[in-house]
């Protein structure tokens, strides 16, 4: 088949077409130029790109809406080399998503090592009822989301966490954190595997947080189970409302400089 090339293609919007399966198999189609892409009520969507990219795209902004067949890894690992420039991602209303990021099948190499989505500044999240993993990962050593500033989750009734403790020490710039009814919520922060029967405790994460806000979560219990360090000086808002079985948070969290901007119910 020959190759068909876009060069000028920036933005791509998809929506309402029911038979559509998948956009294009990335070896017969280029689209190196495109910048924004928007689906939109793909009854049938079952995945975005079949294939490997082996090239890097510049795709910058990124949204998926009631696209109730997609796979549950958005981002399979073979395709995050190729997001580079991506710097917005907002998946709303889509009934069989299960993993945001499923990173587990990234192999790490000591003599290069691949950074992932270095440019992502803002997840949004809303309404996956199937979501059990944001980031769904086996290893340790992985570079990436460096950049990542805010993160918001609403609705997505499956999710027991939203970071494991390997990610939660990447997001050095991660200043807001929204995380509203998710039912089976139990804490944000999993806890950190046992090596050798110690556990590593005391590690600074999170030093550019500045806003958290914890709602309608009836099932969680703590911020973290583990004795993780916090930067509380540039903490500006604390909200927790209706989440009935939060015993702590953190002491960082509930000794701030102006507690008088803290909203804790």
């Amino acid at each position: 088949m020959n190759v068909i090339e876009l060069p000028r293609l920036k933005d791509l919007n998809l929506s309402g077409i029911p038979k559509f399966k998948s956009l294009c198999n990335p070896t017969s189609v280029k689209f190196s130029s495109i910048e924004k892409m928007f689906f939109s009520r793909m009854d049938n969507l079952i995945e975005i790109w079949p294939g490997e990219l082996e090239a890097k795209l510049r795709l910058r902004r990124m949204i998926v809406h009631k696209c109730h067949w997609l796979l549950n890894i958005l981002f399979p690992s073979n395709l995050m080399k190729a997001m580079q420039s991506l710097e917005i991602l907002v998946v709303q209303d889509c009934q069989s998503v299960e993993v945001a990021f499923g990173i587990e099948g990234l192999i790490v190499r000591e003599d290069h090592q691949d950074i992932l989505f270095p440019s992502l500044i803002d997840v949004s999240l809303g309404h996956l009822p199937k979501l059990t993993h944001v980031w769904k990962d086996n290893l340790s050593g992985i570079q990436g989301f460096e950049n990542l500033t805010s993160l918001n989750i609403k609705g997505c009734g499956s999710l027991r966490y939203v970071f494991s403790s390997s990610i939660s020490k990447l997001l050095v710039k991660l200043q807001e954190i929204e995380v509203t009814e998710c039912r089976v919520m139990e804490v944000i922060i999993d806890e950190e595997p046992k090596i050798d029967d110690e556990v590593a405790t005391h590690i600074l994460i999170f030093p550019q947080l500045n806003t958290l806000k914890l709602r309608d979560l009836p099932n969680l219990r703590s911020f973290c189970l583990q004795a993780y360090m916090f930067e509380r000086s540039l903490l500006k808002t604390v909200e927790v409302i209706n989440c009935p079985n939060m015993k702590a948070l953190p002491s960082a969290f509930k000794h701030m400089q102006e507690p008088q901007t803290s909203n804790v119910q």
